[in-house]
């Protein structure tokens, strides 16, 4: 098999035309980038402002968030007596089993701040003051001091069983005394002007100047039942 022989070279100016019409397409592609680059970094940075349309108050949810507010504590003491009375043989019979038992314990009172609703609380924002509506004290929590309280005497008769419950019934008596002793006006007060004081602090701490604080009325629990 033969080559080819190649054939002649172009001339100088064939080459040239040649390189010309490829150079016209890479320099159009080489200015529109440049150019390109330089709109972009030429436009201003593009700005941004943030606005609260609407503001409303967190006063609410703030003061939901510490939900019972502790503000009393009232120490009592109580000496319950249960008996249960007995008969047998239709009543031919009687016996007793008595329990005498000494309760010691703590009643703490305080503010429920998850019954705030949303018109209890609101905030003047050209007066900076701060109008806060609480719900009424109330008995939170009770706690027997354990160590202190115990059973002072237990007497069962001869025909008598003993009952195993009345620890617990003379218990649940006194925690009920306790409660009831601790709703006395004087510790419901106590209760109230420490709470107005902790609100107080904390609606200054939010920047309000000048803090109103009302009451629910408090619910009045018929004592005979």
């Amino acid at each position: 098999m033969t080559t080819p022989a190649p054939g002649p070279p172009l001339p100088s100016s064939s080459r040239f035309q040649a390189l010309s019409k490829l150079a016209w397409p890479a320099a159009f592609v080489a200015t529109a980038a440049m150019t390109f680059a330089y709109l972009r970094d030429s436009r201003p940075p593009p700005t941004s402002e943030i606005r609260i349309e609407h503001p409303s108050p967190t006063v609410v949810k703030d003061l939901r968030s510490l939900s019972r507010l502790e503000t009393a504590a009232v120490h009592l003491e109580k000496v319950v007596e249960v008996k249960d009375h007995q008969t047998r043989l239709h009543g031919l019979v009687e016996a007793d089993d008595a329990l005498l038992f000494v309760a010691s314990g703590e009643v703490v009172l305080g503010v429920d701040l998850g019954k705030l609703r949303e018109e209890d609380a609101r905030f003047d924002e050209a007066t900076k003051t701060a109008y806060v509506h609480l719900p009424a004290p109330e008995v939170l929590s009770t706690r027997f001091d354990e160590p202190h309280s115990y059973v002072h005497a237990r007497n069962t008769d001869l025909l008598a069983k003993r009952n195993e419950a009345l620890e617990a019934i003379a218990r649940r008596d006194a925690a009920a005394a306790f409660a009831s002793a601790a709703s006395d006006p004087k510790h419901v007060e106590r209760a109230k002007e420490q709470a107005e004081k902790t609100v107080r602090a904390l609606a200054r701490g939010w920047g309000a100047r000048e803090v109103v604080v009302t009451w629910e009325a408090p619910v009045l629990i018929d004592s005979r039942r």
